[in-house]
């Protein structure tokens, strides 16, 4: 079998999600990755690998030489496509009818609750026509999901939504081994000193960064370590915030990251987009056995239970409690990792992904 994974736009945090698919579909299929990206370079996460074909990112008019470019390469038996975006999910509907071939589609966010109707008349550029990321396109093909012949989902609430098959994120194991990475020197390497809290992902408002570092303005000696790329976090309201800003790491460098901090918080916030979503990197952080303090938002409480601190979302007191104490308890914190490393493994192992994904491919195709 040969899987096309389309990406509707390898230059942001969303190409992680098709990396994910790709490298589990690789276990039973020959597997290709396509999508548009930018002229500075794709994700700086996603790997140079020759399997991972990507086309110049442009708008209308020029956007059609793009679009026709990847109904070439979209040449799968079935067409994966990654979010109800034009550049993936329109893509794959055009090449799979011409094709007569099958096309899934994955969810891993509600994408309209990120850009919401309500708010297209204060911002026209969210509903640009020019912009193959327009709102509008997103709604309508949102709309389309039942034109695919089978929808994936990354979170419970969107497989129930959608009506998919629950495929979580998941972590490679085997890559994403504590036993591999010299702690001391990842911590030299990022420079990490004392007590360090990990923001290991994108930086945006429904992932509770802002009340992240107000928790952590209440932990005295403690240091909030938060990735980002130049842009991000810089408006005026974060100058008086004290982090450490991180560069995002390629995934290979992922594990040694995770590794050098004390705590991982995933503070998701209990929007329409944050219940929806499911954040990748807490299954990074449980596959390298780190102490996790996360939000009931979504399948984190069911994720958690047992292996992990939850706390009710958006309460600043309580997060920066939860952290504290696992901060104070370096032994305990230690065997609420060792827990979620187990889970990680037994549940939600590369090998466990490929094969709920196979099972979806292989019905269709």
């Amino acid at each position: 079998m040969k899987v096309t994974v389309l990406s509707h736009n390898l230059s942001s945090n969303a190409a992680m999600r098709a990396l994910v698919l790709a490298e589990a579909a690789k276990s039973f299929a020959e597997v290709t990755i396509i999508g548009p990206a930018r002229r500075a370079g794709q994700w700086p996460a996603l790997p140079d690998e020759p399997w991972i074909h990507s086309v110049r990112k442009r708008r209308f008019p020029e956007f059609y030489d793009s679009f026709v470019e990847l109904l070439d390469l979209a040449d799968g038996d079935v067409l994966l496509a990654v979010k109800p975006q034009l550049a993936s999910f329109g893509v794959a509907l055009v090449a799979g009818e011409r094709r007569g071939v099958p096309v899934v589609l994955d969810v891993d966010d509600l994408d309209i609750a990120l850009t919401p109707r309500e708010a297209w008349d204060a911002d026209p550029l969210t509903i640009d026509p020019s912009r193959p990321g327009s709102a509008v396109y997103v709604s309508l093909l949102t709309r389309a999901a039942g034109g695919a012949a089978a929808v994936t989902a990354s979170s419970t609430t969107l497989a129930e939504r959608f009506g998919a098959t629950l495929i979580a994120h998941g972590a490679d194991t085997s890559r994403f081994d504590p036993a591999l990475v010299d702690r001391a020197a990842a911590r030299v390497r990022y420079g990490f000193h004392g007590p360090t809290v990990l923001f290991p992902g994108t930086p945006r408002q429904h992932k509770g960064i802002d009340e992240l570092t107000r928790a952590m303005g209440e932990l005295s000696g403690a240091t909030l370590a938060v990735t980002c790329r130049p842009e991000d976090l810089g408006d005026a309201a974060w100058d008086d915030r004290a982090l450490l800003r991180v560069p995002v790491v390629p995934h290979a460098d992922m594990p040694s990251l995770l590794a050098a901090a004390d705590v991982v918080a995933v503070p998701q916030l209990d929007s329409l987009a944050g219940r929806h979503q499911m954040p990748m990197k807490v299954y990074d952080a449980m596959a390298m056995a780190r102490p996790i303090v996360a939000s009931a938002v979504s399948d984190l409480p069911s994720l958690l239970d047992g292996c992990g601190v939850v706390v009710p979302p958006g309460e600043v007191g309580a997060l920066a409690s939860a952290i504290g104490r696992l901060l104070a308890d370096p032994a305990g914190a230690a065997r609420l990792g060792d827990r979620a490393r187990r889970r990680c493994i037994d549940e939600f192992s590369r090998h466990r992904i490929a094969e709920r994904l196979e099972h979806v491919l292989t019905s269709v195709g």
